[in-house]
């Protein structure tokens, strides 16, 4: 299978950090992260429904794109939102979804 190599790396690290986040329970805890404070020390947040070993590969891969930083294993655990990256993802939405138009109605 040939992979496409996408020229515009704005489209591309959109892509990454969307699909990050195309889990409820990977938004759940950004929303909970937000509502903290943006940071957690020594706990592993709770998600109603979610174990917490799943609650922890979803802040693996909410690391590994860098929505989140920090340490998210042990007692001396202490993770939070990345504000740089959560802001350049909000600016390369924002700007994907100003160049889609709508068409034009026609009545």
């Amino acid at each position: 299978m040939k992979r496409t190599h996408y020229e515009d790396t704005n489209l591309h690290q959109l892509a990454i950090l969307s699909k990050s986040i195309g889990h409820p329970a990977r938004l759940m805890i950004l929303k909970t992260l937000a509502e903290k404070g943006g940071w957690v020390e020594g706990e592993i947040v709770s998600i109603p429904d979610v174990a917490p070993t799943t609650v922890i590969q979803h802040l693996r891969e909410l690391k590994r794109v860098g929505l989140i930083k920090g340490r998210i294993f042990g007692a001396q655990c202490k993770y939070g939102l990345n504000e740089e990256v959560l802001e350049l993802f909000q600016k390369l939405w924002s700007e994907m979804m100003g160049s889609i138009q709508p068409p034009s109605s026609t009545s």
